[in-house]
């Protein structure tokens, strides 16, 4: 504070500095459905919210089974829709003397779902509160059942300010329409007929490079796909999957997003249909199949899942087998739930799958010896009978022997490299000095210490000082510390030796 002048001065000095609480389970998904945007990251909270926006599941969108099984244990789904869906369901409405369109009507997104839509305009149960109009009731059917209905509706143009004006109630209201008024037309066709929407195409399927995506040039050329979650400081999320394809291309896009982020993990579902040994053979490269890996999936920030499970699904009243990611995904949430993220996410007390009918295959002791070691990193779902349908496996597909070829020490690093980014990205621009230095251990030592104390680390040690902090560094503007940690390991084969010893030995000399 500079003072030039005779006074009472005050200022507030804020060493407050905290870490903020962070989500944990943001889980990502790209894939198709029959309705809702294309190319942009929706939030998701509960499946209700699922189905109004993106419609039901199905054979042909297998990524909404994914995301269902997930929003029953987590709470915050992040969805990319990729299509080819070129052409939106279009109809008319018309004017009183049924002569001239007065206003067009489109459905939110593109695809055929669109023509299940239809519209019922009859009168309004009142005039319009606020200019005295006449007004109209606007009832939105999809599938001949009744899904939004708008009263007090008004269409004159010449009260256009009114709150209760049809563009103003609907448009960018409904889940379903989008409404354009046709100028010089004051009034709508009352009619019990509906007006039904048509002309919605859903194009080709989308391929992998819809999946892959485009990086695009940000704002003019937004990203699509995958390439979508590319935006670290944009998208928050904690893990990504595209339960709809099992391509190559898909995969390697998915493990370099994970990478270069370095704060998610990808889960990747072995392909339907396949041995034991045939899906350890596709996870080390030797699938041989057309759009296979060609190479050994290898990185600590992917997981591969098998085989697929059996559901019910109540909106087509049928059990249907879906890939297992989406059940892994719920899992880890509820892991973070009723544990914390470094807890692994598999065994009998946190990792039973409730909902799950059936397995297509359930590895035998010997079958997941050799998913699980020799290299190979397939982790199974199995069926214990009497017990339940469980994932049984918490490895990376990391091949090298480190403490990070476990999902639970790749999730508890991830934790901390965003909590301790988060705590110290205030310090930027400080004066690197030794107050700053300290700042940074007293920021940073207080994550630690919590999380070994909820056993996620036997031991740590921050460093910033002189030593991590030379001249040379200093001089180059640059702020140097180091968190040495002692990740906490699971329990993952439990040994137990039974000694026999003679009546007349004592406990004590073994």
């Amino acid at each position: 504070m500079v003072i030039v002048s005779p006074g009472v001065y005050t200022r507030e000095i804020d060493l407050s500095l905290y870490v903020p609480q962070l989500a944990t389970t943001i889980f990502g998904v790209v894939g198709t459905a029959s309705k809702g945007p294309v190319n942009e990251l929706t939030v998701i909270t509960d499946e209700s919210s699922l189905i109004a926006t993106f419609g039901k599941p199905s054979a042909t969108h297998l990524s909404l089974y994914a995301a269902l099984r997930y929003l029953r244990k987590g709470k915050s789904l992040k969805f990319i829709r990729v299509a080819r869906y070129d052409v939106a369901a279009t109809g008319d409405l018309m004017n009183a003397a049924n002569t001239d369109v007065a206003a067009t009507v489109e459905v939110v997104s593109t695809g055929s779902w669109g023509n299940s839509v239809t519209i019922v305009v009859s009168a309004g149960t009142g005039v319009d509160p606020i200019t005295g109009a006449d007004t109209f009731k606007i009832t939105v059917l999809y599938a001949g059942t009744t899904a939004e209905v708008y009263d007090l509706v008004v269409f004159d143009p010449a009260h256009s300010s009114s709150a209760n004006y049809i563009t103003t109630r609907i448009n960018g209201v409904s889940d379903y329409i989008t409404v354009a008024p046709v100028g010089g037309q004051t009034d709508l066709l009352v009619s019990t007929t509906p007006v039904t929407m048509a002309g919605g195409l859903d194009g080709a399927p989308a391929d992998v490079s819809d999946y892959v995506g485009a990086v695009g040039t940000p704002p003019s050329v937004p990203a699509t796909g995958l390439q979508i979650f590319r935006n670290v400081e944009g998208i928050d999320v904690n893990m990504i999957a595209v339960p709809d394809v099992q391509d190559r291309d898909v995969i390697s896009a998915m493990i370099s997003i994970c990478e270069s982020r370095a704060d998610c993990m990808c889960l990747i579902d072995v392909p339907q249909n396949k041995s034991v040994q045939e899906a350890v053979a596709w996870a080390n490269g030797l699938g041989g199949g057309p759009v296979d890996p060609t190479a050994a999936i290898n990185s600590s920030y992917a997981a591969i899942f098998y085989p697929w499970i059996q559901v019910y699904d109540g909106y087509s009243n049928s059990d249907v087998w879906v890939p297992p990611t989406g059940h892994i995904a719920g899992v880890i949430a509820n892991t973070d739930y009723v544990a914390n993220p470094w807890t692994a996410p598999a065994g009998l007390s946190r990792a039973i799958l409730q909902d799950a009918l059936d397995v297509e295959h359930s590895a035998n002791q010997g079958e997941r010896d050799y998913m699980y070691s020799n290299g190979n990193v397939v982790n199974p779902v199995v069926n214990f009978p009497g017990q339940g349908i469980v994932v049984w496996g918490q490895r990376t597909s990391q091949r090298q022997t480190t403490a990070l070829d476990r999902i639970n020490v790749r999730r508890l690093v991830l934790y901390l490299r965003k909590a301790i980014a988060t705590a110290v990205r205030p310090l930027v621009f400080e004066p690197n000095d030794s107050d700053t230095w300290a700042q940074f251990r007293n920021l940073l030592e207080p994550i630690c210490q919590d999380v070994m104390s909820r056993r996620g680390l036997y031991d740590f040690q921050v460093i910033c000082d002189e030593t991590t902090n030379t001249s040379a560094v200093i001089n180059r503007n640059e702020l140097r510390g180091k968190v040495l940690i002692k990740p906490t390991k699971t329990a993952e084969m439990i040994s137990i030796d039974f000694v026999i010893l003679n009546n007349e030995a004592q406990f004590s000399e073994f």
